[in-house]
């Protein structure tokens, strides 16, 4: 930071204290638009002071800012194709925990990956690759759908998942997707309702007209499963049938399913404002 805008940062943090609103609003108007730089400074501040009002507009820049920043984050990750299915849940975790670092949840899951590569080989049918791969996440690594229930918040969020190795769906089939990814095996998430599962796709594949030799349940400790399997779920849940039921979705059709599952999960677990915030921050119902 130059020493005119150190200045400039110094006088608008100094008329946060105004009681006018409308010079109020035109100061955290600049700070926001300074951005990411001014959050450290603003949070020094914070710390200084004894006024609980003063604290809570400085609260509420910061907010914005973060809000900000991880917005264009997750445009960037859209615009540029959502490959890294990792990174799009890591920036979900960061609307609970706006400091969280990618590095560290990048290593477990690299680690991971390490393991499962030294035991694979081009020998391998599709099963026994899938086998392989359950043996590291479910037998080695203990993953596993919690027993939690549906609207905890950390179910949905990658950190959380990763320190305890228990999460939704979601979650697994997401972790599990990645893995594949960076195996360059052809395994991809299904949107199926109530629960989300994998497939295996194979373009040769005659029998299939959509080239699925089979799905994975990833919260059944990656269970095979037949198309018929999948009917019969729906028809359990008394879900009409849809194509896209049984093909392959996209990463981002994975994050927004992951963003309106955690939006329940704040909604039902006692905060609507941050279900809200997930809302209008990501644009989903």
């Amino acid at each position: 930071m130059t020493e005119h805008s150190h200045r400039e940062l110094e006088a608008l943090m100094s008329l946060l204290e105004d009681p006018d609103n409308q010079i109020f609003d035109t100061v955290s108007d600049r700070l926001i638009e300074l951005g990411e730089e001014v959050v450290i400074p603003l949070e020094r501040r914070w710390e200084a002071t004894l006024k609980p009002e003063l604290q809570e507009k400085i609260e509420n820049v910061i907010k914005q800012i973060q809000f900000n920043i991880l917005h264009r984050g997750m445009d960037r990750w859209k615009s540029t194709g959502g490959t890294d299915l990792l990174y799009g849940a890591f920036l979900v975790a960061r609307f609970q925990y706006p400091d969280l670092g990618y590095d560290p949840i990048n290593a477990v899951i690299e680690k991971i990956k390490r393991d499962i590569w030294l035991e694979l080989n081009n020998e391998l049918t599709a099963l026994e690759k899938v086998k392989v791969i359950n043996y590291f996440i479910y037998d080695i690594h203990k993953f596993d759908k919690s027993l939690k229930k549906a609207h905890t918040p950390q179910l949905y969020l990658v950190n959380h998942v990763i320190d305890t190795f228990k999460g939704s769906p979601v979650m697994l089939g997401l972790i599990y997707a990645e893995l594949a990814r960076r195996l360059n095996l052809p395994i991809y998430g299904v949107n199926l309702p109530r629960n989300f599962v994998l497939c295996y796709y194979d373009q040769d594949f005659q029998d299939d007209p959509n080239g699925i030799l089979f799905y994975i349940n990833p919260s059944d400790n990656g269970a095979v499963l037949g198309q018929k399997e999948l009917k019969h779920f729906l028809s359990q849940l008394k879900i009409e049938e849809k194509e896209f039921y049984y093909t392959p979705c996209s990463n981002t059709d994975i994050i927004e399913r992951l963003v309106i599952n955690l939006q329940y999960a704040y909604d039902r677990s006692g905060h609507p404002d941050k279900a809200l915030a997930l809302k209008n921050l990501f644009g989903k119902k």
